[in-house]
This record gives C-alpha cells, structure tokens and sequence, in this order.
C-alpha cells in the first residue's frame, strides 16, 4: 500500500507551491524595480478615439537612469498641481514633456509658472502633438474660460504627429499606450490582460515579446532636411494661429522647445539623436533652420524660443531627452519672463 497522500491532497499541495513561489518571485522582482513599472500606466480612450489620462490616478514608473518617479492625476486626469489653481487660471498643452515625464508631480514648467500670480492647468498628455494639444485646450476654454494658453512646439516628435490625430497613432490596451501597429498583436493582447498588472509576467511577456533585432532607426527628416519640413511648419503654425482667433479674449503663446542636442553641444554624446549625428552636414546645436521657421510663421503671436534657456547639459535628464528639474525650472523662468514683457493685445483685454 502507497504512502503518498491523495492525489487531491496532492494537488493541492503543488498549487499552494506554486502559488507561494509565484508570489516570492512577484515581491523580489518588485524590490529589484522599485515597485515601479517600465511605463505609465494611467491611459483611457474614450469610444470616439481621443486619449487621455484616466481620472484619480496613480504610478510610479522606473527612471533610466536613477530612482522612480511618480505621477498622480486629479478628477480631471491632469497632473496634480501642489498649489490650487483657479478655473480661469493659464493652461499648458502639449505632450509627455508639458506632463513632466520623469519628474515628480511639483515639478513639471506648468506648475512652476507664474502667470497672472498662480501656476498653469497641466494638460499635457505623452503622445499629444500640437493639434492634440489645442483640441484639449478648446475644450477647456469652452468649460473654463481662462486668462492664457501655452502651446509647446515639441522638436523632438511634434513634425512626425501631424498626420494624424493621438488615437489613431496610439491605442490604449490595459492602460497601456501603444502605437497602432502593435496594439491589435501579441504585445497589446497581452497588456490587456490581467497578466499585465503582474511585475514578474510583465517581465516575462517582455522578454517573450521583445523585438531582439529592430531595424536601426533613421533619422527624422526634420533633423536631415529641415528645408523641406517647411510645409509642416505652416500647417502647425496655422492651426495655432487659427486656434488664438477664435479665442480672441484668450492670449495664446506659442513657445518652441528644441531637441536636447539642438540646444546644447553638451548633449551631443548622451542624445536618443547622438547615432544621427554624423550624417548631419551642420551640427545640430548650430542648425536654428527647424526654429527659424517656427518664430517666422508664429511672428504674429510673439512665440518663444526656449532654445538659450536649455544652454546646459542637466537641464535634461541622463539617458533620456525629457526635461529634468532644472530643465522644468529654466523653462519656466523663460516664460515667465517672456510672458511679463510683452503686453495684453487690445483685442485680448
């Protein structure tokens, strides 16, 4: 006669293995990451197509570089503000970098901003380009009447977003923002699934599902030919200057951020762009065609140029282009200043 226990007994006592080693190695891959995820984890799409980030929440995402960083949003899904704003406070629109990715929720240019006495509405979302960007802002305005609107010009992905709206390059599986192509494939099946919510599976499916031999990335044509992005220029220009005419008791201020090389020679070995580099006939941090264009089409609405703000090589974080604490800081200092120079249009007063 057997020994062994019954093969329910025995089943049973392998599934409470496996759960309690499950567990074990869910807390050790937790302590190894910081109980942070690779990316945010806080996106909604509404059924007509448009992103944003969901209402109330919470993440807390590893950094290449250094600790994690958190993100909180309010009941609007805009990033918290530490200091109350009014409803007809100035906005910020534009994308992960107006949102502060990387940064903690104190700290991202909007919530530094002074203008009219009082910080700026966060409403940047990762992923956004200008029109994005100035759909969000038409919606506020048309709840909240407020004083001003600063639209960030974003060097390093606004002239390859234009095309097309956030929600048909992007789509949210899980919480998750993916590009359009992978999110209908194995890698949004899977971040849609519970497994997702799982540090140690996410680590798994990652590995699984990573692409371990991509093609090289080229260069964007904004950063090898310039010349020819005129026409994307003029078509951004347009629409945020059609934007400040029909909101004629709203200042808008086009504001031009530039790559992290094309504003410091400092960054030329540490920039996403540092492979590009040497197939380039003028050097970024001299190349000012991109921006010229920029000031020249938005003339009308005094743009500023953020690109003598951003001289230093920390002003942007180490291994990424996003804007560091300082980075936020000098951004802000510029627009206050630029903003308290220049007088009220008699049609905005």
């Amino acid at each position: 006669m057997s020994d062994l226990p019954p093969l329910k007994t025995r089943i049973l006592i392998m599934g409470l293995s496996s759960l309690i080693t499950a567990v074990l190695c869910e807390g050790l891959v937790r302590l190894a990451d910081g109980n942070a995820t690779p990316m945010i984890r806080l996106f909604e799409q509404a059924s007509s197509g448009e992103i944003g980030l969901v209402p109330d929440g919470h993440a807390r995402i590893a950094a290449p570089v250094g600790d994690p960083w958190e993100i909180n949003t309010d009941s609007s899904g805009r990033r918290k503000s530490q200091t109350p704003l009014s409803s007809h406070a100035w906005i910020a629109v534009g994308d992960s970098q107006v949102m502060g990715n990387g940064v903690a929720d104190s700290l991202p240019f909007p919530a530094l901003l002074k203008l009219d006495g009082e910080p700026a509405h966060n409403l940047g979302v990762p992923g956004f380009g200008v029109a994005d960007g100035l759909w969000a802002a038409t919606r506020h305005l048309d709840a909240n009447p407020a004083k001003g609107v600063v639209v960030i010009v974003n060097q390093m992905n606004d002239w390859e977003e234009v095309n097309a709206p956030v929600g048909e390059r992007y789509k949210v599986r899980g919480g998750w923002l993916l590009e359009t192509k992978d999110a209908d494939g194995p890698r949004g099946t899977f971040l849609a699934s519970p497994l997702s919510r799982s540090h140690l599976f996410f680590l798994i499916g990652h590995l699984i599902l990573k692409d371990w031999d991509p093609p090289a990335p080229q260069a964007p044509r904004w950063m090898t030919d310039p010349v020819a992005e005129r026409p994307t220029t003029l078509r951004m220009a347009q629409a945020i200057v059609e934007f400040a005419a029909s909101h004629p008791q709203t200042r808008v201020v086009p504001v031009y951020l530039p790559a992290d090389v094309y504003a410091t020679e400092q960054r030329a070995q540490e920039s996403p762009l540092t492979p590009h580099l040497d197939s380039l006939d003028i050097p970024p941090w001299e190349d000012l065609r991109l921006a010229d264009q920029v000031l020249t089409t938005l003339a009308s609405l005094d743009p500023i140029d953020l690109t003598p703000a951003l001289h230093s090589r920390g002003h942007f974080l180490e291994g990424d282009y996003h804007l560091s604490e300082s980075g936020h800081r000098a951004v802000a200092e510029a627009i206050n200043a630029a903003v308290g120079s220049v007088p009220m249009t008699e049609e905005a007063d």
